[in-house]
């Protein structure tokens, strides 16, 4: 026994479907052979355009990342004794030391109030030490 199934009526703007070939026809299949190849699933076409689009978003937050660890490398090699500075966490204060890996800061000047920092810890320098400032227009 066979059973054929029809589709509903066209929708407007769409060609016919056409019919399903008789029984014992050329156009029959044996049972469990794949007639075509299977569907896309969907969004894929999406996913290929949001693929460049995310390697480029990285790419650039990668290389703005390396700018901006260049220009603090830059700022904290021209740190000098009497810079004003402002840490991470605030903290405003004068140089006293500088050391290869740490900066000592100067924060009350009545009564000698230091205090020690990585120097990774420093934010900004706020003013440069009259001194440096002084070489700096002489240069130019």
């Amino acid at each position: 026994m066979m059973f054929a199934f029809q589709d509903g009526p066209s929708l407007a703007g769409q060609p016919a479907t056409q019919q399903a070939p008789a029984a014992g026809t050329a156009g029959s299949q044996v049972p469990g052979t794949p007639t075509s190849a299977p569907a896309a699933p969907p969004g894929a076409d999406f996913m290929w355009m949001l693929l460049p689009v995310l390697f480029g978003a990285m790419l650039l937050s990668m290389f703005s990342g390396r700018k901006q660890k260049k220009k603090k490398d830059q700022m904290l090699s021209a740190l000098k004794k009497h810079d004003r500075v402002v840490t991470t966490g605030g903290l405003i204060g004068f140089v006293a030391e500088v050391k290869p890996d740490v900066v000592v800061l100067k924060v009350e000047e009545g009564r000698d109030v230091r205090v020690t920092f990585t120097r990774d810890a420093i934010a900004a320098i706020l003013t440069i030490a009259p001194e440096t400032a002084a070489t700096t227009t002489q240069d130019n």
